[in-house]
């Protein structure tokens, strides 16, 4: 990611802390929580945040490799987890996309553990956007977030874990092709994958009743975007660069 554009931003990823409402209307405390935050990466000129290069985070840059590679997701996407966009006219915005067919949609992959996977898979598969913003309102603020900047109204959530074949099958990839460095990965950060027990890792029984990827398309709602906006151009005029 180009952290040029993203420190002293409010970036899609952290959009959500934007949206929160009390009774009344209001924003709620997280709002001027982020605020702060943000000023803070302008006063230091860096991200506050130091990555920790867990094994989670590190099993999701890979698998949202995999899955872009899978057939499933049709040929009209690009990648473009590395490209950060910052928005034209509202200053202080950006966001990184994870999928882009220009013109046309975003998408946000999520390759979660078991748990994650199970509770976002079942809400995906209700098709229903309010549900989807209630129960996973950070990714669904992120992916409308992308939208916004990408300039589409439609946006797509897809969740991934492998069947158990299909793990072993990466396993193999990662010991005997340059898979990891062909993308910027560290062989470094990936010795669990030939040293754990396969049981500790996450994936799906090759009989299990859930699919291993699991996706639901739907058109931006048209209030959400224009309260997202609101929220943001509210944010800015509040952030008093030092």
């Amino acid at each position: 990611m180009e952290q040029e554009k993203r420190v002293g931003f409010f970036t899609s990823s952290q959009i959500s802390r934007l949206c929160g409402s009390l009774k009344n209307g209001e924003p709620t405390k997280a709002f001027y929580t982020y605020i702060e935050d943000v000023k803070l990466e302008i006063a230091l000129g860096r991200s506050l945040d130091v990555e920790v290069n867990t094994k989670p985070l590190k099993w999701g840059q890979l698998f949202e490799i995999i899955l872009f590679q899978k057939k499933e997701l049709g040929l009209n996407y690009k990648m473009a987890h590395k490209l950060t966009i910052i928005h034209d006219k509202i200053k202080h915005f950006s966001g990184t996309p994870d999928l882009i067919e220009p013109g046309v949609r975003v998408a946000e992959n999520k390759c979660f553990y078991p748990k994650n996977f199970a509770k976002l898979s079942l809400c995906l598969l209700k098709k229903d956007v309010e549900l989807l913003k209630e129960e996973f309102p950070s990714i669904y603020w992120q992916v409308l977030s992308n939208a916004i900047l990408c300039e589409v109204d439609r946006a797509e959530i897809i969740v991934f874990m492998p069947y158990k074949d299909e793990l072993i099958d990466i396993i193999e990839q990662v010991e005997q092709t340059n898979i990891l460095e062909g993308n910027n990965l560290n062989p470094a950060d990936y010795w669990f994958l030939q040293n754990d027990d396969i049981e500790t890792l996450p994936y799906l029984p090759n009989d299990s009743k859930m699919k291993n990827i699991n996706r639901f398309e739907f058109e931006v709602p048209t209030k959400d975007k224009t309260f997202l906006i609101s929220r943001i151009k509210e944010a800015v005029e509040l952030l008093v660069e030092l």
